[in-house]
């Protein structure tokens, strides 16, 4: 699943943060949907091939990171933050996919 623009609280000056939810029952990669939110939150065409993990994380590892163990537990309890375009991303082991886009000053 997608996300949504939601900001923090109405009055602050703290730029709005882009929420995602990714269901790892789903068809697509934690990874590909972290594509997708970015894709989204930044207004560019997630097909046109200007949008790239490669250069703040890898993409694979990002997937095998949180993907469940092998018995088939959930992971639990991490998350990993890295930056997009001067835009922060926060993955949680729950699904959770935060984008904060840069302060403006």
């Amino acid at each position: 699943m997608y996300g949504q623009n939601s900001p923090h609280g109405s009055q602050s000056r703290s730029p709005p943060v882009y929420r995602a939810v990714h269901d790892p029952s789903g068809p697509a990669t934690l990874s590909t949907t972290v594509v997708h939110a970015l894709s989204d939150c930044l207004d560019v065409d997630v097909t046109d091939g200007r949008l790239s993990l490669y250069d703040s994380v890898d993409p694979d590892a990002l997937d095998v990171l949180f993907r469940p163990r092998h018995d088939g537990r959930p992971r639990h309890g991490g998350t990993l933050s890295f930056s997009v375009r001067d835009h922060s991303v926060t993955v949680d082991s729950n699904g959770e996919i935060l984008i904060e886009p840069p302060v403006r000053r």
